[in-house]
């Protein structure tokens, strides 16, 4: 057998080598790992909160910064910017809180820039934005209706907001569905109304302006003429029972130029159970059975026409009817009859009691302790010797009445009711 060659040797030592020291390292890296965990990076999110969304000239914009960073938080660092629709810095707070406020000048309008940049101290820095649009006055204006049939008067009310038009006049126009004006005029109530032709446009547009000096403002709304169908709902009873049968009656009305239907086709629909019926006429009787296992309380029932596809929901409570209730006397549940009735009985015998202890403290007659006063002292009761102090009985509440003098004869007033009465 051949001797190895010496290569293969210092090859074989050169691995062993190289597997010990690869074993030291991973074993090294270990234990340092073990004693000096890898932290996580760290991470900030920052979010702008304003106070709304959008600002007249004149009013005090308040911003908050709201700050997330993790592992843990840190002392943050402010740097507040507002800039301008042309991004012109207008106002700069370095070193501010988490809180903001700016004034908007009154000669600012169009698109403000709110900027926060927060610094952790620690090498991160996050900046946040919001842009809310500035006006110098904004003008509300509802009606008093929401549609209108021919020959209705609408009613237009309107407000301005402003910093800057704070004593407006108002321009208003009136506009139809062909963009002629038919209506107009200068006003400085805050209504207007204009009352409708017939045959009348199928739209209107109501518009008002707020102007004082070079300054306006301008809305409008828009009413169309009604149109469609009303479906009507009603129920023979407040209070259902399981297992009894609900009576409703439906009817159909059009409004304005909507036309009614040949032939009506009406359904009645509880949960799973429906009642169908086909009529010629506006109107329906439907029944339904209240199904077992329904449960008590509110429940929904729909009612629907095909034809005009009208659809209307009701609520009707299903439980143990309290006959106090569900009757009815005038409309109104006998249990509110019976309790205003019992409202009525006990005020006049607290009226009637009230008149008797008045009477009692008058009069003389008994009063609430239950023991009647003494009875008044016989004639010359009063007399005694005119030397000596003394005190005689009130006639009245029977309380005594210290005399302090031997003139006679005097007149003395009781102490507690205020009766006076002659001593000789």
């Amino acid at each position: 057998m051949s001797p190895s060659p010496p290569w293969q040797g210092r090859a074989l030592g050169l691995a062993v080598a190289i597997f010990v020291f690869a074993a030291i390292m991973t074993t090294t890296s270990i234990v340092s790992a073990e004693r000096n965990p890898i932290e996580p990076a760290a991470a900030m999110t920052t979010t702008l909160v304003l106070d709304k969304s959008s600002y007249l000239s004149g009013d005090t914009a308040a911003a908050h910064a709201i700050v997330y960073r993790t592992p843990a938080p840190s002392n943050y660092t402010y740097l507040w910017r507002v800039r301008d629709l042309f991004g012109r810095i207008v106002n700069q707070t370095a070193n501010g809180t988490s809180t903001f406020s700016y004034y908007i000048p009154l000669d600012t309008m169009g698109f403000l820039t709110f900027e926060v940049t927060v610094d952790d101290g620690q090498g991160i820095t996050q900046t946040a934005s919001q842009t809310p649009l500035v006006a110098r006055a904004i003008v509300s204006i509802s009606l008093d209706r929401g549609d209108f049939l021919p020959g209705d008067t609408i009613t237009a009310s309107y407000s301005v907001a402003s910093h800057v038009i704070v004593n407006p006049t108002y321009d208003y126009t009136v506009l139809d569905d062909a963009r002629t004006t038919v209506l107009s005029g200068n006003t400085n109530n805050t209504f207007y109304s204009f009352r409708t032709p017939n045959p009348a446009s199928l739209t209107y547009e109501f518009h008002v302006t707020a102007r004082q000096g070079p300054n306006g403002t301008e809305n409008l709304v828009t009413i169309a003429q009604a149109n469609g169908f009303i479906l009507g709902v009603t129920f023979d009873k407040p209070v259902y029972t399981i297992g009894e049968t609900i009576h409703a009656h439906l009817t159909l009305t059009a409004r304005g130029t909507a036309s009614l239907p040949r032939q009506f086709r009406w359904t009645l629909t509880f949960g799973a159970v429906s009642s169908s019926s086909l009529t010629n006429g506006p109107q329906a009787d439907l029944a339904i059975v209240v199904p077992q296992g329904l449960g008590t309380g509110e429940v929904l029932i729909g009612a629907s026409e095909a034809s005009t596809v009208t659809i209307q929901f009701q609520t009707v409570r299903i439980g143990t009817a309290n006959a106090l209730w569900s009757t009815e006397i005038a409309g109104i549940p006998a249990f509110a009859v019976f309790l205003g009735l019992l409202f009525i009985l006990l005020f006049a015998a607290f009226i009637g009691l009230w008149r008797r202890i008045s009477r009692g403290s008058i009069g003389g007659v008994m009063p609430l302790g239950g023991t009647s006063p003494p009875p008044p002292p016989p004639p010359g009761s009063a007399h005694g010797p005119a030397s000596t102090p003394m005190s005689i009985v009130c006639k009245r509440c029977g309380k005594s009445i210290d005399i302090t003098t031997s003139r006679r004869p005097i007149e003395v007033m009781c102490p507690n009711c205020g009766e006076t009465q002659l001593v000789a």
